[in-house]
């Protein structure tokens, strides 16, 4: 390929500077400069060339960030950038129907931490899979089935809200959900943290705290467990509110 259907190629591609392109978007670009010249093995190799002279960055299979050659970013500025819509984006390509952010990453932005996890955890209703969004980060996708004919996904997501991540609006495991989520089988690295972030929760929010959502929880035979530690945990915090927890655990769950 000539330098001059290349240069032609990056003064069209420079155009979305700073933005996330894919390989559809490639392609038409390509073709316009190729014309009847355009083949898949010519795009695979121009987008070769643009990675290597920095004007390509790729994040993921198909997703591009076209930046200019001269500045490098960090792998944190990328991830600042772009985690956030190439979770939406890889949310609507690749899973169907409604889902929900689940445990310990909705319970932190329930507490408006924003932080992108090494490992997000998505509630859905048919998928269950663990699969790559960018560099080292991953979704873990997941259905909330009671049995294979009683799947709860519909009741658990009446218990969700949304949260606005500057552009991205994603929905989330409300307060009380969050936090019942985070206390199921947690493990033994996450356990400490978990905890304490359920108490700075309970310290915060326990007079608003709607004890009949997770009334709803146990009487669907669900999560009686991670009620138990947090009737456990609020008993130095929130005596009023351990005995309320008691007393649901007594009528609908048992005492582990």
């Amino acid at each position: 390929m000539s330098n001059r259907i290349f240069d032609n190629l990056v003064k069209k591609l420079i155009k979305h500077k700073g933005k996330l392109i894919d390989g559809g978007k490639i392609s038409l670009l390509l073709k316009s400069s190729l014309a009847e010249d355009f083949s898949i093995q010519k795009m695979y190799k121009i987008i070769y060339y643009l990675k290597i002279r920095g004007y390509l960055e790729n994040l993921k299979k198909n997703i591009f960030f076209v930046k200019d050659p001269d500045h490098i970013y960090s792998k944190e500025e990328i991830i600042d950038m772009f985690y956030r819509p190439i979770v939406k984006k890889h949310c609507t390509d690749f899973l169907k129907g409604n889902r929900y952010i689940w445990g310990l990453k909705a319970l932190e932005l329930n507490l408006s931490s924003f932080d992108a996890p090494d490992e997000l955890s998505i509630v859905n209703q048919y998928k269950q899979a663990t699969e790559v969004v960018m560099f080292d980060k991953q979704i873990v996708f997941k259905t909330y089935a009671k049995n294979k004919t009683d799947n709860l996904f519909k009741f658990f997501r009446k218990l969700t809200k949304k949260v606005t991540i500057g552009k991205q609006t994603f929905p989330i495991a409300g307060l009380e959900l969050a936090i019942v989520e985070s206390l199921y089988n947690p493990g033994m690295i996450s356990q400490g943290y978990i905890n304490e972030l359920v108490k700075k929760v309970l310290r915060k929010y326990h007079k608003v705290l709607d004890v009949h959502v997770l009334e709803s929880i146990l009487r669907k035979n669900k999560h009686n467990t991670s009620i138990n530690r947090l009737y456990e945990l609020s008993k130095t915090i929130d005596p009023v509110l351990a005995e309320k927890l008691k007393g649901l655990i007594k009528k609908y769950g048992y005492f582990i």
